[in-house]
Parts: C-alpha cells; sequence; structure tokens
C-alpha cells in the first residue's frame, strides 16, 4: 500500500470511529490498525527525511545537509 493510500486509509478510520456507531470490539481493531498504518508512514517519513537531508557532492559522495549550511 502506498503512503497516499496509507493516509486515506487511517483517515476512513478516524471518521468511522467518530460516528460512535461501531461496537467496542471492532473499534479496537480498526484502532489497532490505524496505529499500525501511522507507525509504518512515520517509519516513512523518517526514510524520506534522512534521503533529502544528505546531498551529493560533485565527486558523488553524500554530504549533510546540515554540514553545507554552516559553510
Amino acid at each position: 500500500m502506498k503512503f497516499e493510500e496509507k493516509i486515506n486509509k487511517i483517515d476512513e478510520i478516524i471518521t468511522e470511529l467518530e460516528k460512535d456507531e461501531v461496537n467496542l470490539d471492532d473499534s479496537i481493531n480498526k484502532y489497532t490498525e490505524a496505529m499500525k498504518l501511522i507507525k509504518e508512514c512515520d517509519s516513512t517519513l523518517k526514510k524520506a527525511e534522512e534521503k533529502i537531508t544528505k546531498l551529493v557532492t560533485e565527486n558523488g559522495e553524500l554530504e549533510d545537509f546540515k554540514d553545507l549550511e554552516e559553510n
């Protein structure tokens, strides 16, 4: 499942839970599913952040973006 699809699914689950029409067992299952998706999205975002904080130098080496800001 793509990142955007996971976000949409989380939104759907929240909407269902806010309606207060779901029984307790289903609510717990949906909450658990949403938390799993949130953790997966968080991991994806952290990996993306790591990638964009590094730049490729002219000789092809990766360098921290923060190091470049200090120069």
